[in-house]
């Protein structure tokens, strides 16, 4: 067992299934059923639903499985106009066999100037066929023009008690046994969701096998470590400023210098393996080279300073 299996095996399929959005769950339900809006936007903080309720909206207006998939895109990696008009293109043409396109960009404030207002008029005026879903954590990037022609959601954290309800309702459809300590395991796995009910699933397979509260705790520490080195990375490929990287560097000051070097290159890596674009791939090979070297422990973070500061403020 591990955390991916479980936080996608327990990821919402219908409305009803997710949690702690009723407000918003309601009013897209209700704008889904009359028609009313082609164009939507999800915000709010990372594992509250953004993506999830964008898929469920598809599947509700007709789009099949494959096609939702082939309609995801990321925006982090694909932030240039020429993505943009790509996708508009491919809008332009019915579904083959199908009743709509979904377009689903996440993380879209990481678009370009010139991605956004390449967007502007087919947001505005689709075809009859085609929806867009825009999600992200950052809603102060996105352009008010874009923003004013999607029916805007805001998401907000989940609160403990519906927290602890879902990881109590998962661990005994999986079979979780979380030792004499389970109700303050079951509690810590919850406070350290920081209100998302995805982390609140993956601490649960963290703590899986875990005897006391004390062991849990201690993992979940190692493990929001390795978040924030994945955050770091995220930042360096969406062309992050100093001041955000610096941020991030100082909650990584504890962590072990080797063990950042390797989550990011692990993580860019897989973005320039599946990169749609020139300019993306040589961003990642960029990072990847300034992440080369093995970093000494008495230097403690130092080199990942030094590789950040290569990579956001140029040789």
């Amino acid at each position: 067992m591990n955390d991916t299996t479980i936080h996608i095996k327990h990821r919402p399929e219908t409305l009803d299934a997710v949690v702690g959005q009723d407000t918003a769950v309601r009013s897209l339900a209700q704008v889904l059923a009359r028609k009313s809006s082609r164009a939507f936007l999800f915000t709010g903080p990372s594992g509250t639903g953004k993506t999830t309720l964008a898929r469920i909206a598809a599947r509700m207006v007709g789009c099949s499985p494959t096609e939702i998939k082939a309609g995801e895109h990321d925006a982090a990696t694909n932030t240039r106009i020429d993505a943009m008009r790509a996708i508009q293109d491919m809008l332009e043409y019915r579904p083959i066999g199908g009743v709509v396109r979904v377009m689903i960009i996440d993380e879209c404030h990481a678009l370009s100037k010139a991605a956004w207002q390449s967007v502007l008029k087919a947001l505005e005026e689709p075809p009859s066929w085609a929806y867009w879903m825009l999600c992200t954590t950052e809603p102060a990037r996105v352009p008010v023009t874009a923003m004013t022609r999607c029916v805007h959601y805001v998401l907000k954290p989940v609160v403990q008690p519906m927290l602890i309800e879902l990881i109590e309702r998962v661990a005994a459809a999986e079979k979780i046994r979380l030792g004499d300590d389970a109700s303050q395991i079951v509690g810590l796995c919850a406070r350290e969701a920081g209100g998302s009910p995805r982390q609140a699933l993956v601490n649960l397979a963290v703590c899986a096998g875990v005897r006391t509260a004390a062991e849990a705790r201690d993992l979940l520490r190692s493990a929001e470590q390795s978040r924030d080195a994945v955050e770091l990375a995220r930042a360096l490929v969406r062309g992050a400023r100093w001041p955000e990287v610096q941020g991030l560097l100082r909650d990584l000051q504890d962590v072990g210098p080797e063990s950042i070097r390797h989550v990011v290159r692990a993580y860019v890596t897989k973005v320039v393996l599946g990169a749609n674009s020139e300019k993306g791939a040589a961003r990642g090979m960029y990072i990847l080279d300034a992440f080369s070297e093995p970093c000494a422990p008495q230097d403690g973070i130092s080199p990942i300073v030094m590789a950040c500061g290569r990579v956001v403020l140029g040789d």
